[in-house]
């Protein structure tokens, strides 16, 4: 768990390093395309056999790569066009309070007073960075259009964290990886093709293949393998909260890579959402996969 937020929260980092550099749309649909080549010919076989149970699961699966690719990471790449890093960091922390909500909504995952206590907290806290330390002035204020992409993001990968559950047992969790990006590219391959027409190319030199190999490879197969498994074993909810560190390891690397500055705001969100997030993480047991 703790790997897999480390290694996610370099996601974050390079959203905002290659913020106009590379696009959005073409940063999101290689990252599933190079995760679905390298994964291919590891799960083949795999995919033969059990080729029935993904025909007759396809709808469910491909709303996940939906929630997945062009309303999560498309989203969060997106926002980080018009957002700093820090900022993307922490907000991105709200995932665990959404989890927990729609794990309840969804599929009657428990959630108790405990928990619910958690989630208003983490909510304040993301509420501070957004409003920069004044929620009290959230009235008058002029929400930034990448923190809301942003939380559009999240949202949705609360939401594929919790259908991940749905997914029947016979599918195992590198099948899940593999059929879900093979599909997210094709969702995002018409955006993907209308924002290299209209807007930008995804250059050609060493950067970019450098940045494209390193999410498509090390983010999107191994953490996200190491994400999907650890909701599969405990649950979303109480998978949900190692996100929380992510903001702390994003704020690091801000600081060291990016030259973002910490502001007092930050700090405060942080902590507060952190006391959220062990309160959330009080749940019952998960729910058994189908």
């Amino acid at each position: 768990m703790i790997g897999g937020a480390f290694i996610i929260s370099t996601n974050h980092v390079l959203g905002r390093y290659v913020g106009g550099e590379i696009p959005p749309m073409g940063l999101a649909f290689w990252r599933v395309t190079i995760g679905a080549i390298v994964l291919l010919p590891f799960a083949w076989n795999e995919i033969l056999k059990q080729r029935f149970i993904i025909l007759n699961n396809w709808k469910l699966l491909f709303v996940m790569a939906l929630a997945f690719m062009p309303l999560g990471n498309a989203m969060v790449y997106l926002g980080y066009n018009f957002t700093t890093e820090i900022n993307g960091g922490i907000i991105a922390t709200a995932q665990p309070a959404t989890t927990v909500l729609l794990a309840w909504l969804i599929i009657r995952e428990k959630i108790n007073y405990t928990q619910f206590f958690g989630v208003v907290i983490a909510a304040i806290g993301v509420l501070i960075i957004i409003t920069k330390g004044n929620p009290l002035g959230l009235a008058n204020i002029t929400f930034n259009k990448g923190d809301l992409l942003l939380l559009i993001g999240i949202t949705a990968f609360s939401f594929y964290s919790v259908m991940l559950r749905q997914v029947p047992s016979a599918i195992s969790p590198m099948l899940i990886l593999v059929v879900i990006q093979i599909m997210g590219a094709l969702s995002l391959l018409p955006f993907y093709i209308y924002e290299s027409i209209s807007y930008k190319t995804v250059p050609l030199n060493i950067e970019a293949f450098m940045v494209l190999a390193w999410i498509g490879v090390v983010i999107a197969v191994i953490a996200v393998g190491m994400t999907n498994m650890s909701v599969l074993a405990l649950g979303p909810n109480k998978a949900s909260i190692g996100h929380y560190l992510r903001a702390v390891f994003t704020a690091g690397m801000a600081i060291i890579l990016l030259g973002e500055s910490m502001e007092l705001y930050h700090l405060i969100s942080v902590g507060i959402v952190i006391i959220g997030v062990i309160l959330m993480s009080r749940a019952q047991s998960p729910n058994q996969r189908t």
